[in-house]
């Protein structure tokens, strides 16, 4: 004979609950936006340092520090949404600047995963170099694009939904924030590149 088991809440889901009832929004991917970024930081800077130390070819160690310097403000804009010194930064400076980040970080990601799938659908033929590279070295340089780009802009997107969940800022400053974000990209690859 089975004997019943405790009982089971109704699985049907009602409207929306307020923000207010649905619990703190997470701070977790602020955390690991920063932690990410920062091990990346550490890595770059010690490969910097060591490039210097031994008199290596210093061609791009410019480049290679503004990274590092722009990656850190990254950093500081992740720690200040979560910290209780970042309520001295505005909302919507920090909500736009952190779907800014994330539209920076997430735009070369998601622009070679479509040329990719574009090319093995047969829409487009790859040329030599560049996003559409499918040699090995291509496919490798995809998944680093991925690792040092893409799972920090998605970290960083979540960071930004959850700030914006916890501060009552307009929701204009996510468009602003994304757009300025991409608009800063191409005038830094104008000036680098």
């Amino acid at each position: 004979m089975e004997t019943a088991g405790p009982a089971r809440r109704p699985t049907s889901h009602g409207p929306a609950r307020p923000a207010a009832d649905r619990g703190p929004a997470p701070r977790w991917p602020a955390l690991a936006a920063a932690a990410w970024v920062g091990v990346f930081c550490a890595v770059a800077g010690t490969m910097l340092v060591r490039d210097l130390l031994l008199g290596g070819p210093g061609d791009d160690r410019g480049v290679v520090a503004l990274a590092i310097g722009l990656r850190l403000v990254t950093v500081a804009a992740a720690l200040a949404s979560v910290q209780a010194w970042g309520r001295r930064v505005p909302g919507w400076v920090l909500l736009g600047g952190l779907w800014g980040i994330a539209a920076v970080q997430l735009a070369y990601p998601l622009a070679e995963t479509v040329v990719k799938g574009a090319i093995l659908a047969g829409v487009m033929d790859p040329v030599p170099k560049g996003i559409s590279d499918m040699s090995a070295t291509g496919w490798f340089n995809f998944g680093m694009t991925w690792l040092i780009w893409g799972v920090p802009g998605v970290l960083f997107g979540l960071a930004a939904r959850s700030y914006g969940r916890r501060t009552p800022v307009p929701r204009r400053w996510v468009v602003i924030g994304a757009l300025g974000g991409l608009v800063f990209l191409a005038a830094l690859g104008l000036l680098i590149g």
